[in-house]
C-alpha cells in the first residue's frame, strides 16, 4: 500500500474517532442541562412540600439526581481534558 494511500486511511480514521468524541460530549452536555433543570426542580418541590413522607422522597431524588450530575461533569471534565490534551498533540 502506498504512503499516500495509508495517510489518507489514517486521517478517515482519526476523524471518525474525532466526530465520535464531539457526539458523545454533546450529548453528556445535553443530558447535565436536563439533570440541573431536574435538581432545580426537585429543590423547588422539597421547599414547598410540607408532609414529611413526602419530603423524605423527593430529597433522596434530589440526592440521585446531583450524584449523577456530578458523575457526568466529572466525565465531562475528563473528555475536555482529553480534547484539549489531543489538540495540543497535533499541533
Amino acid at each position: 500500500m502506498k504512503p499516500e494511500k495509508m495517510l489518507t486511511k489514517l486521517k478517515d480514521i482519526l476523524s471518525a474517532e474525532r466526530h465520535a468524541q464531539l457526539e458523545k460530549y454533546a450529548s453528556l452536555e445535553k443530558v447535565l442541562i436536563a439533570l440541573r433543570d431536574e435538581k432545580r426542580k426537585l429543590k423547588k418541590e422539597l421547599a414547598e412540600a410540607t408532609d414529611e413522607a413526602t419530603r423524605h422522597d423527593i430529597a433522596a431524588r434530589l440526592k440521585i439526581v446531583s450524584r449523577q450530575r456530578k458523575k457526568g461533569l466529572k466525565v465531562l471534565q475528563e473528555l475536555h481534558e482529553e480534547r484539549e490534551g489531543s489538540g495540543k498533540k497535533n499541533r
